[in-house]
């Protein structure tokens, strides 16, 4: 059959986002990686399942020998699709039962669809799905790092007091192997964890790369408290983790050895130390930064507007309002410096408050003009809107967000 009009736009089409929306989906392939370099996903298959009585989608992909799955609801199907497609695929398959739709990224920046004849016309029972959970690190499989850090048993069984941090490392590890094709396919990675604390998520993230991708790498723990310190880089003496070390410094300070960085994780960096974790990595250009901020005071002290009066005269409310207002304002400048980024949930709210989750890829691309211009008038908005004069992170980042602000037209208020 002849192709539909092209979508004016490379985004996901239309079409494709109302199917997931309406169930009206039966399954979709997204293939051909742009980075066919990467060692990461060459393909993702998409079906309904049901959950609980509960609609949602699994997304599976294979790493190595291992199926991996992701299985969430229609709302957050769309976005993780959006963004699989925004960032590591160029062809799509949609099957549904009126048609099939073939949909592709074009030269010249479109995306060309074109519709078939059904070829699962037939109705499909969605599929119940409440097998357990496949992790990424199984539980009953004995696991070094978790032995050591006090989460398992020898036999690989997870301790009852331990489930949930065991639940939060493979929740973590979920958002780790989706980055991983916006990584170096070769070469050492470096990885830097901006106060990493006990720890337990950077020897996640060394297992992970190391003993699942079987890939080197450099990673460095930095924390300020010395004793802590001293206590991971023993645990990593003891399980000979190769490329693991951790310093004692202040993270406003900090200078990795060669200037570079391709992970950048900071998790539950209080108040505006989690800001100069950002600045630090984007300093180092690195080609993901990953943010669970912390305690974050610092625009609460500021925050003012007319228009949500009713919302900020209540303690706990203007709270939870600066903290996102906080976070939406880091998304807004990783975006300016040319990052796709994403504020998703880290982890259920009932293991922590703490939730938010800063996902930032380097766009293969600088931004245009136009691009630039409009990011920058957002970020102004924002901060004119909640009444906010100065933030951390743009006073840090100083001469080199100027000149960015500079370079759009428009200047920064901070």
């Amino acid at each position: 059959m002849k192709p539909q009009p092209s979508h004016p736009e490379s985004g996901l089409p239309a079409l494709v986002t109302e199917a997931l929306e309406t169930g009206n989906c039966i399954q979709m392939v997204l293939s051909k990686p742009i980075n066919k370099k990467a060692t990461a996903r060459r393909k993702v298959t998409l079906r309904p399942v049901m959950i609980r009585d509960k609609q949602h989608y699994q997304l599976a992909f294979t790493r190595g020998q291992q199926e991996v799955h992701e299985n969430l609801l229609p709302c957050e199907t769309i976005q993780r699709v959006e963004q699989l497609w925004a960032d590591l695929f160029q062809e799509g398959y949609l099957f549904t039962r009126e048609a099939d739709y073939h949909f592709q990224k074009t030269k010249q920046g479109t995306v060309q669809l074109k519709k078939h004849a059904p070829t699962k016309a037939q109705p499909v029972k969605v599929e119940a799905h409440n097998r357990t959970k496949q992790y990424l690190i199984p539980e009953g499989v004995p696991c070094r790092f978790l032995e050591e850090i006090g989460v398992m048993t020898q036999s690989g069984k997870v301790k009852s007091a331990q489930y949930r941090k065991f639940r939060q490392i493979n929740r973590y590890l979920e958002f780790i192997n989706d980055i991983v094709a916006a990584l170096p396919p070769t070469d050492v990675l470096r990885i830097t964890d901006f106060g990493c604390g006990k720890s337990y998520l950077t020897f996640a993230t060394h297992h992970f790369f190391t003993s699942i991708l079987q890939r080197e790498v450099s990673i460095t723990g930095l924390d300020l408290k010395r004793s802590v310190v001293e206590h991971c880089q023993q645990i990593a003496e003891n399980l000979a983790c190769r490329g693991l070390t951790f310093q004692t410094g202040d993270i406003s300070t900090y200078q990795s050895q060669d200037g570079e960085c391709d992970l950048s994780i900071s998790l539950h960096a209080c108040d505006t130390a989690t800001d100069a974790a950002l600045a630090s990595a984007l300093e180092a250009n690195a080609s993901v930064i990953m943010a669970v901020p912390c305690c974050q005071n610092e625009i609460y002290q500021q925050i003012s507007s007319q228009s949500a009066e009713g919302l900020l005269k209540h303690g706990i409310l203007k709270e939870k309002t600066a903290a996102l207002v906080t976070d939406a304002l880091r998304a807004q400048i990783l975006e300016i410096f040319g990052y796709r980024t994403q504020v998703i949930e880290f982890i259920e709210t009932q293991h922590t408050p703490k939730n938010l989750l800063i996902k930032a890829v380097k766009r293969p691309a600088a931004l245009s003009e136009s691009e630039l211009r409009e990011a920058v008038q957002e970020y102004q908005s924002l901060k004119t809107q909640f009444g906010i004069p100065a933030f951390a992170l743009e006073r840090t980042l100083g001469d080199r967000f100027r000149e960015l602000c500079q370079s759009s037209g428009k200047e920064s208020a901070g």
